[in-house]
């Protein structure tokens, strides 16, 4: 028979030495002053004695689990640093981020997640638009879960009241202007059309670009996932008729890498013969010969904007950086999304010095 008994935290109130109060502070994480060395003892003492919070004991008695739930397409990249910095973001409200991976978009490992999400009572979901079915998500949001897209689009009021996006059409007209101003005979979007939303709004923009500002420039949008990478570069190179340079914007910068490597393999000059424009501002994109131009991702400021908003739908009093942070960010007319601009980031893929509105 198992006489084992489960530490409370009593046990860890007199294995540390301190009162019950202190303890509870400590292990909840409350913004209360207490000394490093109050802290230090009661964690020791927790790791001790194999003490373990009673979850839904603590949501019974405070109608609150402090919990979050953030779903990303994977972990890679742009994903990673937005999930460690989100998870940086709400500790300092007191919150713990359980991260999951959509599994490209696995219906088991979705079901899995959402059983997860619901059993833990989360208190917020943060969610990427490629990341979670509607339907799915929707069943979280009608157990009253508050709700942050960020980078998504399309998503019905009923789900979403606020979606926080990368201006990636913005973004994508800069590229071809940028090409413009270069002097490129020919400008082609090489895009992922499993990219889905994302893809989608750099299309707008690139399109926007070559009607502003070089409609009888030739021009087309290739789907690199259909064509690979070497029926991209050989469409490109045919659509551009021999004119060079060529000009080359990318879905992503490993998209761009993977062209300037066959440009390499194919001894086509990168940027005399083509220039290439990619997106997301990898680390190789500054470590590739020639390294690549690129539009930096604002990470920080992104999750900074998707915690306060998270934190004001919950019920959080928010700090004076937050609210300073909510005051200068607005969300457009229709209140339901907020663009952020990313700035192009020149290199030699292109040869020139980013043009300026």
């Amino acid at each position: 028979m198992n006489n084992y008994k489960q530490p409370t935290i009593i046990d860890v109130a007199q294995e540390a030495g301190v009162s019950i109060a202190t303890v509870s502070n400590v292990i909840n994480r409350r913004k209360v002053p207490m000394a490093p060395e109050t802290i230090r003892k009661v964690e020791e003492a927790v790791g001790r004695l194999g003490y373990r919070r009673n979850v839904m004991a603590t949501n019974l008695s405070r109608r609150r689990s402090y919990e979050l739930g953030l779903i990303i397409p994977h972990f890679g990249g742009y994903y990673g640093r937005f999930a460690e910095m989100l998870e940086q973001k709400v500790h300092r409200f007191g919150y713990h981020l359980s991260i999951f991976s959509a599994g490209g978009m696995n219906p088991e490992i979705e079901r899995r997640h959402l059983e997860s999400l619901l059993q833990r009572r989360v208190d917020g979901l943060v969610c990427h638009g490629l990341a979670m079915s509607m339907e799915s998500t929707q069943h979280i949001v009608g157990e009253g879960t508050p709700l942050v897209i960020f980078n998504g689009w399309g998503w019905p009021e009923e789900i979403v009241k606020l979606a926080i996006n990368l201006d990636f059409a913005k973004a994508s007209y800069e590229a071809v202007r940028q090409f413009q101003a270069n002097g490129c005979k020919a400008i082609i979007y090489a895009g992922r059309r499993k990219g889905l939303g994302a893809n989608e709004q750099r299309i707008q923009g690139f399109r926007a670009g070559i009607r502003d500002f070089t409609a009888d420039t030739p021009h087309a949008v290739l789907d690199a996932g259909e064509l690979g990478i070497e029926g991209t570069l050989d469409e490109a190179l045919r659509l551009s008729g021999g004119q060079k340079p060529l000009g080359i914007y990318t879905f992503n910068d490993a998209l761009a890498l993977e062209l300037l490597a066959l440009c390499h393999a194919r001894q086509i000059r990168v940027p005399e013969e083509i220039q290439l424009i990619g997106m997301d501002n990898e680390f190789y994109a500054n470590a590739s010969f020639p390294s690549i131009t690129s539009f930096d991702m604002p990470v920080e400021l992104q999750a900074s904007l998707v915690a306060a908003f998270l934190m004001k739908q919950i019920g959080e009093t928010l700090d004076e950086e937050s609210e300073r942070l909510l005051d200068t960010h607005r969300p457009r007319a229709d209140g339901r999304e907020l663009l952020i601009d990313m700035q192009m980031v020149a290199r030699q893929s292109t040869a020139q010095k980013t043009v300026t509105s």
